[in-house]
């Protein structure tokens, strides 16, 4: 695809979801509205027990008081779907390239910066691990667990929208702006619970002048994701924002490792480009935290994913001013994905989940 017909394509992608969102502008402001107006009825956060520390000293306590915005700080949730950590950590598996020797912080160059300086590695070796929780490793059921803070009841790419609201929706009830953008267009089943409520757009909707490769049917390739999502987040800036590439997992289930490299980095590449949207933003980017993972691992044999207990690991890589470790933190007992959105509420300033099997927040990280 050529650079101008990439950008005209960027530019439709982006008056879509204005337009979409222009149409949703009632239903929106509606829903706001009634979140504001439940918010005195509502249990406030300071009347539940807080997440505390080792040292039993509460989590909470160290956060700022509420912004107008409607949460404590902003936020954005970036997945690399299929993005095993051996190449986070390791760099080129030798037994898959015939290159020489590709260190993990040259395929991730800003991935390792936002680790190392501005905050640090959950799940990095010798330091514990993360993990989906499963049973079945596949991406459906790790994005629900991912943003919804919970195991999925869901084993198979193929189950319903998820009944319980994801972190987005919380947000967005405590009148936080929000939106989502994902190459995949299925994802939108774990970005909500309510469709229409807040700016999504997963997979390409149709659209004939993108090609799905290296997916199939509506997905969106990464390069058009990337571009129109970072488009709208430096013109809009959402509260809170999820960010979901796709490419990686494409071209691992080919056996592609070229193009999983070539994906890897440019999903890296789209991190840096939303950091320098971030240096751009000055105190408001500041402020904001970033959090970046994986739905799932992959199998021994690199191409494949599901039941195999190897491809439950992830990894983590979290930034942001609330989060005071730096560099490969230890964890000390075994983290899943259903722990980050607890560690985001706890950013957010938003209430914490008391429902069975909810996750805990990642503690070794304030």
């Amino acid at each position: 695809m050529s650079r101008v017909l990439l950008r005209n394509v960027t530019m439709r992608t982006y008056r879509g979801v204005m337009k979409v969102k222009s149409r949703a502008t009632l239903v929106v402001l509606a829903a706001i509205a009634s979140a504001c107006a439940d918010r005195g009825r509502a249990v406030d956060v300071r009347e539940v027990d807080p997440p505390r520390t080792a040292s039993g000293a509460s989590v909470l306590a160290r956060r700022a008081p509420r912004r107008a915005h409607g949460v404590d700080a902003p936020v954005v949730i970036m997945a690399i779907d299929g993005a095993r950590w051996q190449e986070v950590f390791h760099g080129v598996d030798r037994t898959l390239a015939s290159s020489a020797p590709i260190p993990a912080t040259s395929i991730f160059k800003n991935l390792h910066a936002l680790g190392t300086e501005r905050g640090a590695f959950v799940g990095a070796p010798g330091h514990g691990t993360i993990a989906a929780s499963g049973p079945n490793y596949v991406s459906l059921p790790g994005y629900t667990e991912l943003l919804g803070g919970r195991p999925s009841a869901c084993t198979d790419n193929g189950c319903a929208r998820t009944t319980l609201p994801s972190i987005l929706d919380e947000a967005h009830a405590a009148g936080a702006k929000v939106a989502a953008f994902a190459s995949w267009e299925k994802l939108d089943l774990a970005t909500t619970m309510s469709p229409g409520s807040f700016t999504s757009s997963c997979g390409r909707r149709g659209d004939p002048l993108v090609d799905p490769w290296p997916g199939h049917g509506d997905y969106r390739p990464d390069r058009v994701t990337a571009s129109a999502a970072l488009e709208y987040y430096e013109a809009e800036k959402p509260d809170v924002f999820f960010l979901g590439l796709g490419d990686a997992d494409e071209y691992a289930h080919r056996g592609d490792y070229p193009g999983y490299l070539a994906a890897l980095r440019h999903a890296d590449e789209t991190l840096g480009r939303l950091v320098a949207v971030l240096d751009r933003l000055g105190e408001r980017g500041r402020s904001t935290h970033v959090i970046v993972t994986a739905d799932h691992g992959r199998a021994s044999d690199f191409k494949n994913h599901g039941p195999m207990p190897e491809a439950a690991r992830v990894w983590m890589v979290a930034g942001g001013p609330r989060f005071s470790a730096r560099g490969p933190v230890s964890s000390p007992e075994p983290r899943h994905l259903a722990d980050i959105v607890p560690t985001l509420r706890t950013v957010l300033g938003l209430p914490p989940d008391r429902g069975a099997r909810s996750g805990a927040p990642i503690e070794e990280l304030f």
